[in-house]
């Protein structure tokens, strides 16, 4: 029995250590519907438009009326993006999960609570 249960746990092991492939470019553009949480607890929707600009992607948000711009980069399967918000700036970490693209977020001014964000492709 151990004969047949080791190659599995070894096998199994390196699966799971394995890198998984990064996102294909352009694979990420499109709109969605963005449901989020501020870091107080409120929550807020909207919609979020991802551009692809050659090695970086530009992310537009509207929520509320009020627009939103960050560019972002991948670094395996995290979208990382830096943007302004009003008079200040914000930084966003976005993953593939469970057929979204769900992350965390701060703001560069007040950035002690992280906000929450699930973007759901609509086009």
């Amino acid at each position: 029995m151990f004969r047949i249960v080791l190659p599995i746990v070894a096998l199994t092991a390196a699966f799971l250590h394995s890198p998984l492939p990064a996102l294909a470019q352009g694979s990420v553009t499109g709109t969605y519907q963005v449901d989020g949480t501020n870091p107080n607890g409120g929550k807020y929707s909207g919609v979020a438009e991802v551009e692809a600009t050659g090695d970086t992607y530009v992310i537009t948000w509207t929520v509320a009326g009020d627009k939103s711009v960050g560019r972002g980069v991948f670094l395996d399967k995290t979208l990382a993006v830096g943007g302004v918000l009003g008079n200040g700036g914000f930084v966003f970490a976005m993953a593939p999960k469970n057929g979204h693209l769900e992350g965390v977020w701060a703001d560069m001014q007040n950035g002690t609570t992280l906000g929450a964000e699930i973007w759901t492709r609509v086009k």
